[in-house]
């Protein structure tokens, strides 16, 4: 059966779905991501996704996570939902699921819905294990199998500078094989023990909660590697105890009291167990490494007769514990970007990326990142649609915004003046490309096939000049050449005289809309990028098509290095081109990105280029041109990414996109 994910459709499960390729209750299309079948929902209970379990063109079983419709608008839950993808697609465990792709799937109706595909764990949940076993108690051993699997898990999280803040029997399957698998889902879980503590932040979310199961410090707002570690506690109390773990605290004496439940269990791992949910996170485990070195210590124990289990060995034990802890010897201050991530079920599993201040190395040893990320240091947020372009000025103080909305916006570079400081509306429509004549004047163009040069201080159009036919999409200047160009959907290059306004000449040849345009440094060619597959060079006096660059899929941007001698290309075939301007001649390619590349700035050494585009995170990366490889990951949007300008002292970076925003970064060193 093939089932419609339109959360609107009247008949998701059409019986004549299985033979159309579009939901015959809807007119939706049913095929995910081109290759997708989705054939069952598991549940739509969660906060903030819909999980349903779907087939690959080979029939093997995935699971699709759909972010809910009405979040759609919420920049911020899409942003969260998206960094979970990214954040477990860097990470490879086989106790951790396999993001396999983010898809977007657009629905009759033109909305579009964001999903995640991901490796299908067979198996109960832990939580649904031990109720199947009529809560009971599992014994040491099998205790301690686990927990070393679960800390193993951790480990590799915490390497890669994540921790989780929502372990629990639910959020652990048990796959055939035994390997217990850490998820951010449970799919028959009671709803009773997850809520959301509503302080702030995400539609009122700033830290996530599963009763019984979440450290102190969490429930406040702030969470540590270390809180992993109280949830692994309390899950190993149910886990050994076969209750919830609420079930064995006494509220009078603020503590669990749960080891008269578990007389299997001996001193030593009690001991343990009772170390990871101290109440201070200073007093648990300071790593995942210490917690392995304990355990090993337990079951040599253990492996001993029962007369030579000494005073004096489980004084070592207490002992390594001790060790295990220590405070910090300098303030801490984390912050902390919470990550909402739900894949499967009732739940809302958190993953947090950390950064710090001060001495990290005493909350946890971690190793550097072998990739770098990094966040806006600045949003602008006040547009109401699509931000298509951004321009800097002359000066480099202000930059421009051309928005779907109708209007320009003009913004301070420095300071942090959130709000425009001026706004140019235009009734022509979509205002899809800007650029500064002066520091004076903006140049515009859209919607409404006309370019109209515009006093800055007034708002008022000085010039229009037309000549195109349809939408124009794209504006390049040369202000020492007196060269305006702008690319058309209507399938032509327009060169412009910039002191007269009088239309040069019409560069004809492309057979389908114009997507990018560059001009060379010395304003002599022009290079435009088309939906035609193909990237052209133009001979500005001429109008003679020099040469014609093939490419597999439309080419959305593209731009000339300021040494004049390379062209590079961007397409929506994920790849990234490098081309000799003079002979036409491909030189290299970069092809680590995951959907359509959008836009691209290259820094003024030619060095170093930004890429951003549609990949899983909508996020920009820097790449290093010389050795060919990606050096940072510029985490911030939410939608496909538009525009990148450098500024010239290459200290910053501003970028556009239709999540509406524009967002400023400190340029890291390479």
């Amino acid at each position: 059966m093939s089932l419609c994910i339109n959360p609107t459709c009247p008949i998701p499960n059409h019986p004549d779905n299985d033979n159309s390729p579009t939901c015959q209750g809807c007119g939706s299309e049913l095929l995910i991501d081109g290759c997708y079948t989705v054939t069952k929902l598991l549940s739509d209970a969660g906060g903030f996704g819909v999980i349903y379990e779907a087939t690959d063109r080979a029939g093997k079983p995935k699971i699709l996570k759909i972010l809910k419709q009405e979040l759609n608008e919420d920049s911020k839950a899409v942003s969260l939902f998206q960094q979970e993808a990214f954040v477990l697609g860097q990470i490879e465990h086989a106790g951790i699921p396999k993001i396999e792709t983010y898809v977007h799937h657009d629905l009759e109706n033109g909305t579009m819905l964001h999903g995640i595909i991901m490796q299908k764990i067979e198996g109960l949940n832990l939580e649904q294990w031990i109720n199947h076993r009529d809560r009971k108690p599992i014994a040491q051993k099998r205790a301690i199998t686990w927990l070393r699997q679960l800390v193993d898990i951790l480990a590799v999280v915490h390497r890669n500078k994540y921790f989780h803040r929502d372990i629990k029997p639910a959020n652990i399957m048990l796959s055939p094989s035994g390997q217990l698998v850490l998820i951010d889902f449970g799919t028959a879980r009671e709803a009773t023990h997850t809520y959301l503590a509503k302080i702030g932040g995400v539609q009122g979310i700033t830290s996530i909660c599963s009763v019984g199961y979440t450290a102190p410090e969490q429930e406040k707002g702030f969470a540590v590697p270390q809180s992993d570690f109280y949830a692994l506690g309390c899950t190993m109390i149910h886990l050994v105890t076969g209750k919830y773990p609420l079930d064995t605290y006494n509220p009078d004496r603020d503590v669990f009291e749960w080891r008269s439940h578990a007389p299997e269990i001996s001193e030593e791992f009690a001991d343990l167990i009772d170390a990871l949910i101290a109440r201070k996170p200073s007093d648990r485990p300071i790593n995942c490494e210490s917690i392995l070195k304990i355990l090993k210590e337990i079951e040599l124990i253990d492996k001993l007769a029962p007369n030579d289990k000494t005073k004096a060995k489980r004084k070592s034990i207490k002992q390594s514990i001790k060790d295990s802890t220590r405070k910090p010897t300098s303030p801490i201050l984390l912050t902390i970007s919470v990550i909402i991530a739900a894949f499967v079920g009732l739940s809302i599993g958190t993953v947090i990326k950390i950064s710090a201040i001060g001495n990290f190395e005493d909350i946890i040893q971690l190793p550097v990142f072998q990739k770098k990320f990094l966040n806006p240091t600045r949003f602008l947020q006040k547009h109401t649609d699509a931000v298509q372009n951004v321009a800097l000025s002359p000066d480099g103080k202000i930059i421009a915004s051309a928005s779907d909305d109708g209007t320009v916006k003009l913004w301070e570079l420095e300071g942090d003046n959130s709000n425009p400081i001026k706004e140019i509306k235009d009734q022509g429509g979509w205002v899809r490309a800007v650029v500064f004549l002066s520091d004076r004047q903006i140049v515009t163009a859209g919607q409404d096939k006309n370019i109209k040069i515009i006093d800055i201080a007034s708002g008022k159009v000085v010039k229009t000049l037309s000549g195109h036919t349809n939408l124009i999409n794209n504006l390049a200047i040369a202000p020492t050449s007196d060269l305006l160009v702008s690319g058309s959907y209507d399938n032509t290059v327009n060169l412009w005289q910039i002191s007269t306004g009088k239309l040069m000449r019409s560069l004809t040849g492309h057979t389908d809309k114009i997507w990018g345009l560059a001009i060379s440094p010395d304003g002599k060619q022009v290079v435009s990028a088309s939906r035609d597959k193909t990237v052209r060079i133009w001979d500005v006096k001429t109008g003679e098509n020099l040469k014609t660059l093939e490419h597999p899929s439309g080419v959305t941007c593209v731009l000339v290095t300021p040494d004049g001698k390379r062209v590079i290309s961007g397409s929506s075939d994920k790849l990234i081109r490098v081309w000799d301007l003079a002979s036409g001649k491909k030189l290299s390619e970069l092809s680590e990105h995951k959907d359509t590349i959008s836009a691209i700035a290259i820094t003024y050494d030619s060095k170093y280029l930004f890429i951003g585009g549609k990949d899983i995170q909508n996020s920009i990366h820097l790449w290093n041109l010389q050795t060919k490889s990606s050096i940072w990951s510029l985490i911030g949007h939410t939608d496909l990414v538009t525009s990148l300008v450098i500024t010239p002292d290459k200290l910053k970076l501003i970028s556009g996109s239709q999540d509406k925003n524009i967002n400023i970064w400190k340029i890291p060193e390479p």
